[in-house]
């Protein structure tokens, strides 16, 4: 199976390489560690084929070193925990009664990313319309928690706590705090 991986890897790379030098791609060739090679071979490179790259199971040498760049791992790994724990945030922000409009406002998504996510997710079509305002004694508990919770500086993350602190849908909190607040 290892393999099968480091032949997937050795095609890749051959046909990036190949890539590199046939669109003159600098910065990719010397990263690639073939800003000193000849001619003959640069040429062949740009040449290969897919007969040629069947070959590559059988060849028992190594074309490229693979080493992972800890610090742009580090970075990546950041960003994608950041990144998924976003989409969590939004996503429970929909199960939650969160309008795109509002979604929009507070995180840039647009409609189709909300109609998708909303399908992804396994509920209905949002409904359309006004939506119907609190009550004075609701009202009230959405300003007091949502008063109480100015420690939490992600205004998504804030709505959320709210919600589950309250229990008042998203687009109704959303309305009150628009207008009151």
């Amino acid at each position: 199976m290892q393999n099968h991986y480091l032949a997937l890897i050795n095609q890749q790379i051959l046909l990036a390489a190949a890539d590199a030098l046939r669109t003159q791609d600098a910065h990719l060739i010397n990263q690639l560690g073939l800003g000193s090679i000849d001619e003959t071979t640069a040429n062949q490179l740009k040449q290969v084929s897919a007969d040629r790259l069947a070959c590559l199971s059988n060849f028992r040498g190594t074309l490229l070193d693979v080493r992972l760049n800890a610090q742009n791992l580090r970075i990546f790994l950041g960003f994608a925990n950041d990144k998924v724990g976003e989409d969590d945030l939004i996503n429970k922000a929909i199960r939650a009664g969160m309008r795109q409009t509002m979604l929009e406002e507070l995180k840039g998504i647009g409609r189709r990313e909300f109609s998708s996510r909303r399908e992804r997710m396994g509920l209905p079509e949002h409904t359309r319309g006004r939506i119907e305002v609190l009550g004075e004694s609701d009202e009230l508990k959405v300003l007091k928690v949502w008063g109480k919770l100015t420690h939490i500086s992600d205004p998504l993350e804030r709505y959320l706590a709210l919600h589950s602190e309250t229990g008042i849908g998203l687009d109704q909190a959303y309305i009150t705090i628009k207008q009151l607040a």
